[in-house]
């Protein structure tokens, strides 16, 4: 890996938008995980530790249709936005937040 590796690398981190604790995520991902001979930048920049957010409608859905209940989703108000949106609350324990009194900020959000 040489100055052109991170130079772009660099490049793409920054096209992201990846915030310092999503880097750390995807090296340590890439770190335990990689089988290959010779790294790639896409091996670092597709790794994407998310939770998917949900919107009231969305939720009314999955209930209606029998697919969830209400006790499965957690509100969640982000700072800033006008509206509030709803997350698996065993996605928000399987990514190491606690199922009460999390604290968001718009950054975790940035994408649904």
């Amino acid at each position: 890996m040489g100055d052109d590796f991170f130079g772009l690398l660099y490049k793409r981190i920054g096209a992201n938008e990846f915030s310092a604790q999503r880097l750390d995520d995807a090296i340590t991902n890439v770190i335990d995980n990689f089988r290959y001979k010779e790294l790639n930048v896409a091996d670092i920049i597709s790794f994407d530790k998310r939770i998917k957010l949900y919107t009231y409608n969305q939720v009314c859905t999955e209930v209606g249709d029998g697919r969830a209940s209400m006790d499965d989703y957690k509100r969640i108000v982000i700072p800033g936005r006008d509206k509030s949106y709803y997350a698996k609350k065993v996605d928000l324990v399987n990514e190491g937040y606690e199922s009460s009194g999390i604290g968001f900020t718009n950054e975790d959000y940035r994408r649904k």
